[in-house]
């Protein structure tokens, strides 16, 4: 099959996705637009702020398209490229200056990593909670598909034994239309716990202009949870 017909079978699934996932879809869907569009205009130099949240944007919805085209192992190490983001943009909309990625005036790049553990410890210091959820998001991703696993083989490789022995390496995951509601859910949840930071973040330090997209918010946290009550109870589909 040529990359061409991979394309175009991956677009028919995106198309396909509020169809065979249901309120799953299109609430990430929403969560991952109002996470978008919850800035207006900057009321400060927060130029840093800026380029990691446009790496927010563009990463969570990315990894919102990689789960409907069942690409779970995509999924999940961009959807952990987000909230990496997120931390660096959750920082850099106090921290204005650029002092933690680079020296305008000395012309020198800092390291990424001290950056980051001086986002994370700041963080963990600020604000807890949206702490610890990211953290134990994260934490999951490590250990089930953020690095080369046997285990993860067993979304898209099958051998059936026998007189008729065969052999399948599926370029998409097999079907598992559970699971990937439970994969849905964890990615609008981390929209949420995103979006709800930088607006809380903005409240205490402002920064810029929140547009009127907020004030869905509370409707997609409701929304969620639904979802999430949904997969308690073993529903297979919810339409």
């Amino acid at each position: 099959m040529s990359i061409e017909e991979f394309s175009n079978i991956e677009h028919q699934m995106v198309l396909d996705a509020e169809e065979r996932y249901g309120d799953f879809f299109t609430t990430t869907r929403e969560i991952s637009l109002l996470l978008s569009n919850i800035m207006t205009w900057p009321t400060k130099d927060c130029d840093i702020f800026i380029r990691f949240f446009s790496q927010m944007k563009k990463s969570h919805m990315l990894s919102l398209i990689a789960l409907v085209r069942q690409h779970r192992i995509q999924a999940k190490m961009t959807l952990r490229y987000f909230l990496e983001s997120t931390v660096h943009a959750a920082y850099s909309l106090v921290h204005v200056d650029t002092n933690n990625y680079f020296d305008v005036i000395g012309g020198k790049k800092h390291d990424p990593q001290k950056a980051s553990r001086v986002a994370y410890v700041w963080l963990e210091d600020s604000f807890r909670s949206h702490s610890d959820e990211i953290k134990r998001m994260k934490d999951s991703i490590n250990q089930q598909t953020a690095h080369a696993n046997v285990y993860n083989s067993f979304h898209n490789f099958h051998y059936v034994g026998g007189e008729n022995a065969s052999i399948y390496t599926s370029f998409f995951d097999f079907d598992d239309d559970h699971w990937l509601k439970v994969d849905l859910w964890e990615c609008a949840q981390a929209g949420l716990i995103a979006t709800d930071l930088i607006l809380a973040i903005r409240k205490q330090h402002g920064g810029f202009f929140p547009s009127r997209e907020t004030d869905k918010l509370p409707k997609m946290i409701e929304a969620a949870d639904r979802l999430l009550t949904q997969l308690g109870e073993g529903e297979k589909d919810p339409q």
